[in-house]
């Protein structure tokens, strides 16, 4: 196998997790070094779940820059010249371009919106000539099936339910890597060893030969 650089997304409850725990069971750690996400703690998180509307600015500029400082850390761990001589595979579980989806998902003054923008255009200036994935691994589903997964009084099926749309948008038309698109609508892949088997495979089978196309999707349900 060449030595790759992959990302894997997708919304809360999705699997991400146990996908990268099943590649490192596949891979082996040597041959693969997982980058998780760890966004430091959000000092406007708890005011923002009693009024949104006051604090969604705040909110998600925090989470704009801690999620900046761990795309940092990923560079520079990307950028070691020895990096891909000891593992093979390097899997990241965010890329930081997402953020925008939470920030228009929560973010609803026109100003501050239009404020946000300015700021994150600038931090994305200086990631213009950084290592990209070679494709994303987005794992789509829906609010019916994310719902019952999570465990929070604050999320409800009608912000799944927007966050997904967002998340669909977003992904359907990302133009920064090619996206292998792999709907896990209504199977429980971190259950099914079968489905994990097919997520795999279908993973090696693009990092073998890379995606030409901007999207390439899959329908586990259908396989």
């Amino acid at each position: 196998m060449e030595s790759a650089f992959i990302a894997i997304e997708g919304p809360i409850g999705v699997g991400k997790s146990a996908l990268i725990d099943a590649l490192e069971k596949e891979y082996g750690k040597p041959a693969m070094y997982s980058f998780r996400e760890e966004l430091e703690p959000n000092p406007f998180l708890e005011q923002f779940y009693e009024d949104k509307n006051k604090y969604a600015f705040q909110t998600q500029i925090a989470f704009m820059l801690s999620r900046y400082r761990q795309f940092e850390a990923l560079q520079k761990s990307l950028s070691q010249p020895d990096i891909f001589a000891e593992r093979k595979l390097y899997v990241s579980d965010f890329i930081f371009e997402k953020n925008d989806i939470f920030a228009e998902l929560t973010i609803e003054d026109e100003q501050e919106w239009k404020l946000y923008q300015k700021m994150r255009d600038i931090l994305l200036e200086s990631t213009k000539n950084v290592i990209k994935p070679e494709f994303v691994v987005y794992l789509r589903a829906g609010e019916e099936t994310l719902y019952p997964r999570v465990n929070s009084k604050y999320i409800t099926k009608d912000y799944l339910h927007r966050l997904t749309t967002l998340y669909d948008r977003y992904f359907f038309h990302c133009k920064t890597s090619p996206v292998l698109i792999i709907d896990v609508n209504n199977v429980d892949f971190v259950r099914d060893v079968g489905a994990v088997a097919i997520i795999i495979n279908s993973i090696k089978k693009a990092i073998d030969s890379p995606p030409t196309a901007q999207n390439t999707y899959i329908k586990l349900d259908d396989l």
